[in-house]
């Protein structure tokens, strides 16, 4: 079945004599311009490749069009690469010419003035590139050559069809390659001069000339840097035209220092039309090649052009020379370089390769910060400190050897290299510091040595593509969330070495089932350092009992639990950390023991199938969002011991009909129960002093309340569209109620107002529209009330209360 691609009108005038053909061929259509084409694709037609989808034009593409006679006339693409719709408008040439007549429109992708038609035998005489240009993950661009007639010559639609198929050379190992070149082993022609049949509906069919060439060299300009690792090559596209190899095929890969390196094949590969025919990987065993001298920095670039360092006073010697020759850059010292210092290759963003002398010691910080293109870096063995931010997002560095010499890999050193696949760290190396490979989403693998004793705060967070992990027995630390968002991750062992984990250094890994080690419980469910539970492993268990030795559930211990629906938390434990059961959503009831003091931030937000909670009597606080939606909660008992209710610490508990706040308790925090819109009452205890802002913001349940004498202050929209309240009784000591905090409260009819001196008001404190039926306040006050500020809107409601 084909696919079309509609392509939109327009139309160019033909520049000539007078704007006319004169020519027999196009005298007969009585036409003053050429019309503007529309094309298509048929299926698996590529132009270039990108990722999901094959039908795409580059910019400016030109095409060779045969319409009315036999001359060569040039089309151009007027729109932009990666489209896929556009219009192809005639390019004039300014001269008249004759020709044989035709009966079809006939085109060539990509153009050529050299290419000629036979109308009889409906055959194009082109050449077929021996010359070929590397593009990642494609091929270059005009290497595909497509081909297309049309049903006559007043159809205007081209649907094109490709010459050729595809050979994917798939390539590893150490090295940078410069070329590619292709050949039969049995002298098969697949370049140079062709004869290509088009017909309407049809199949191209191709001729090789006799003068045709045997072989294809694929030019990969500055250089491509090969994976080392075997599962996943580097690929490199060859486009072929319809070819058996009946012998096989020869491959010739030069690198960037013209060494060569050639493989050959005995088994036979067909490349048919469309096709895209694999080549299994190779291994590249490139020979040792020439070092640059101590005065020298040899480098390449992505356009060929010289790259000036962004700080020229930073490798202890000064330049005297730049210069790039032979797809090489040279920059040349007056004498020795010994470091490649802070931001000395800062956002060099045509770099793509850097070889280093033997002289360097130091790669300084932020040297090469944001280099996107730099695919390949040699260090040499003289190198003893990685800086801070070195490679920092080189988002094209696909691996790296770290010589033996190195003893530091600072803080961010390859942050975000997100197609680095692999790393070697040599025993070399002590510490490697805080988000060393953060975010290295393609690194698999990583083995950490004997020599090394920290592994730094989020020094692998996020390598997602990370599923074995090997820690020396020398490493002490392993810091704050160093492992966090490692997904494939599936096992680890913690060495006898280690004394402290930070908090998170295993959250989000949901593959780890097991933890061994020391620190891990008898089952290898969880891992404790130092009483502390840092973090629970099975991951699909529904029960889990913590472990009598444990005073600390760490922060995230258990956080996105989501099978979890029990637990039993031992008497041992006095702290339940930060999001400690944050989204276990099966989660239906916990028991907080008496030991526990402190229910930090977080604990069990988004517990939404939580239906109650009983808090022993030593908590004194409940942190902020302890409790945040856990919209199935319907139960809380809060014990005496509590002093501090949180910010947003119910927030959003939509079940919860009613709560009890102890004598203990001094303040409420701002949204303390926001949208609790099933809560129908409250009792607030003498104790409390400050009620924060929103802290019943949109309890649409909530009928009465009664602020005791000891609150002197309701906080902005703390009542705040609590459409049911009828009644509130404001104590005494209030000197001030917020903006907005009895506002939409439209059911209002009573507000007893007890403070002899009135508090401070703003003009939206209660609903503009809806006035109190009654405000009572202290009979001796009545008069004060009704002139002051803001209470005087209300003068007609006022009226004295013995209170």
């Amino acid at each position: 079945m084909k696919r079309f691609l509609l392509l939109a009108v327009a139309v160019l005038a033909f520049v000539g004599c007078n704007n006319a053909f004169e020519d027999e061929g196009n005298a007969r259509f009585e036409q003053t311009t050429l019309p503007t084409l529309m094309a298509g694709f048929e299926e698996d037609t590529r132009t270039y490749v990108e990722q999901n989808t094959y039908l795409r034009w580059h910019a400016d593409d030109r095409l060779t069009i045969f319409y009315g006679n036999t001359m060569n006339r040039q089309y151009r693409f007027n729109g932009k690469s990666g489209d896929n719709s556009g219009s192809f408008s005639h390019i004039p040439s300014g001269n008249i010419e004759t020709g044989n007549s035709c009966d079809h429109i006939y085109a060539v992708y990509p153009y050529d003035a050299a290419i000629g038609l036979d109308d009889i035998n409906k055959s194009m005489s082109l050449t077929l590139p021996a010359e070929q240009t590397y593009a990642e993950d494609s091929f270059g661009r005009g290497a595909n050559v497509m081909v297309a007639a049309t049903e006559s010559v007043d159809d205007k639609f081209l649907s094109f069809k490709n010459v050729g198929g595809y050979l994917k050379i798939k390539l590893y190992g150490e090295g940078t390659v410069k070329s590619i070149e292709l050949r039969g082993n049995n002298g098969e022609k697949i370049a140079g001069n062709v004869n290509i049949t088009a017909t309407y509906g049809g199949v191209p069919k191709i001729a090789m000339a006799d003068d045709a060439t045997e072989s294809i060299m694929l030019d990969c300009g500055s250089g491509v840097m090969l994976s080392s690792d075997a599962e996943n090559p580097t690929e490199f596209w060859v486009v072929v035209p319809p070819t058996e190899f009946s012998k096989g095929i020869t491959i010739s890969i030069t690198n960037a220092y013209n060494a060569v390196f050639e493989k050959s094949t005995s088994n036979k590969i067909v490349v048919e039309r469309n096709i895209i025919q694999p080549m299994s990987a190779v291994e590249v065993m490139f020979e040792e090649v020439a070092k640059p001298a101590h005065n020298e920095i040899w480098y390449t670039s992505s356009d060929g052009n010289i790259i000036e360092p962004k700080v020229v006073d930073v490798f202890g010697a000064y330049i005297i020379d730049n210069r790039y020759d032979n797809g090489r850059g040279v920059i040349t010292f007056h004498s020795d370089v010994t470091t490649i210092g802070e931001r000395a290759f800062y956002d060099c963003d045509s770099l793509t390769s850097v070889t280093i002398g033997d002289s360097v010691t130091t790669i300084g910080d932020e040297a090469f910060y944001e280099c996107k293109k730099l695919t390949s870096v040699t260090i040499p063995d003289s190198v003893t400190a990685i800086g801070d931010s070195a490679f920092y997002w080189c988002s094209s560095l696909t691996s790296i050897t770290i010589p033996d010499s190195v003893t530091t890999i600072g803080d961010e050193a390859f942050y975000e290299c997100k197609k680095l696949t692999s790393v070697t760290i040599p025993d070399s190396v002590t510490a490697i510091g805080d988000s060393a490979f953060y975010w290295c989403s393609s690194l698999t693998s990583i083995t950490i040595p004997d020599s090394v004793t920290t592994i730094g705060d989020e020094a692998f967070s996020s390598c997602g593509s990370l599923t074995s992990v090997t820690i020396g027995d020398s490493v002490t630390t392993i810091g704050w969330a160093a492992f966090i968002g490692c997904s494939n991750l599936t096992s680890i062992t913690i060495p006898d070495s280690v004394t402290t984990i930070g908090e998170w250094a295993f959250a989000f890994c949901p593959l780890i089932k097991e933890f061994k080690g020391k620190y891990a419980t008898d089952n290898g469910r969880c891992l404790i350092v130092d009483n502390t539970l840092i973090a629970y492993a099975n991951k699909s268990g529904t029960e889990y009992t913590i472990p009598d030795s444990v005073t600390t559930i760490g922060g995230s211990a258990f956080s996105y639990c989501n099978s979890l629906t029990s637990v039993t938390i031992s008497d041992s434990v006095t702290t339940i950390g930060y999001q400690a059961f944050v989204d276990c959503d099966s989660l239906t009831s916990v028991t907080i023991p008496d030991s526990v003091i402190t229910i930090r931030d977080y604990a069990f937000s988004y517990c939404s199938s939580l239906t109650s909670v009983t808090i022993g009597d030593s908590v004194t606080t409940i942190g902020d969002g302890a409790f945040y939606e856990c919209n199935s909660l319907r139960s809380v008992t809060i014990p005496d011991s509590v002093t501090t209710i949180g910010d947003s610490a119910f927030s959003s508990c939509d079940s919860l009909t009613s709560i009890t706040i102890p004598d203990s308790v001094t303040t409420i925090g701002g949204y303390a129960f926001y949208s609790c819109d099933s809560l129908t009452s409250i009792t607030i205890p003498d104790s409390v002093t400050t009620i924060g802002g929103s802290a019943f913001n949109g309890c649409s349940s909530l009928t009465s309340v009664t602020i005791p004498d000891s609150v002197t202050t309701i906080g902005r929209y703390a009542f705040y569209y609590c459409t049911s309240l009828t009644s509130v009784i404001i104590g005494d000591s209030v000197t001030a109620i917020g903006n907005f905090a009895f506002s939409y409260c439209d059911k209002i009819k009573y507000i007893y107002c007890k403070p002899t001196t009135p508090p401070t008001l703003y003009s939206n404190s209660f609903s503009s529209d809806v006035a109190p039926t009654k405000i009572y306040v202290p009979t001796n006050s009545v008069n004060v009330y009704k002139t002051a500020k803001y209470w005087r809107d209300y003068a007609d409601v006022i009226t004295g209360f013995n209170f």
